[in-house]
């Protein structure tokens, strides 16, 4: 995997961990949310995945990056592409909790206003065809007791990873 941003390029999950670790610890009496979302689009015989990460200090900013990925593979099921899709997402929750829960811990320890929450932005929501998925896919969640969200409230999903999904031939490496 190879995150980037606008200023980023390249960076590994490590580097993402590093990023979000120094974004909270430049002022850890705040409130945080950290969100993960993946869109994709079909063209021709390539699916492009594009998976966000979001971490927003209320009212005070925010730093996020983006994941992309090709599969040479036409994905023609909803079902399957939304299930690749929730899989991709909840495959960088569990590694962002993994990895952050010490420091985490740490945190809420020494600031009284320290509060973070972890969510996933799940690409269904109560209208159209994907309403059918809703409970199976936000079932992935609740399961390990991660908050998971729905459109509108999805907007790393719906919105951040959407704008990078699109463009299939900025992407060199395809997976296969």
């Amino acid at each position: 995997m190879s995150y980037f941003n606008s200023t980023q390029k390249n960076m590994s999950f490590t580097d993402v961990l590093t990023n979000i670790e120094r974004f909270i610890k430049a002022n850890p009496d705040n409130r945080y949310r950290l969100a993960v979302g993946t869109d994709s689009q079909v063209k021709g015989i390539y699916t492009c995945f594009a998976t966000g990460i979001h971490i927003h200090r209320i009212g005070q900013g925010a730093w996020c990056c983006v994941d992309k990925r090709i599969e040479r593979k036409r994905y023609t099921s909803l079902k399957e592409k939304i299930s690749m899709e929730t899989l991709l997402t909840y495959d960088v929750v569990f590694r962002l909790n993994e990895h952050l829960i010490y420091m985490l811990c740490e945190l809420t320890e020494n600031y009284k206003n320290f509060e973070f929450r972890l969510e996933a932005h799940i690409d269904v929501g109560t209208k159209g065809e994907t309403r059918k998925l809703i409970r199976e896919m936000v079932g992935y969640f609740e399961g390990i007791g991660i908050d998971a969200k729905i459109k509108p409230d999805s907007f790393v999903a719906s919105s951040y990873a959407n704008r990078y999904s699109k463009a299939i031939k900025k992407q060199r490496h395809i997976a296969v």
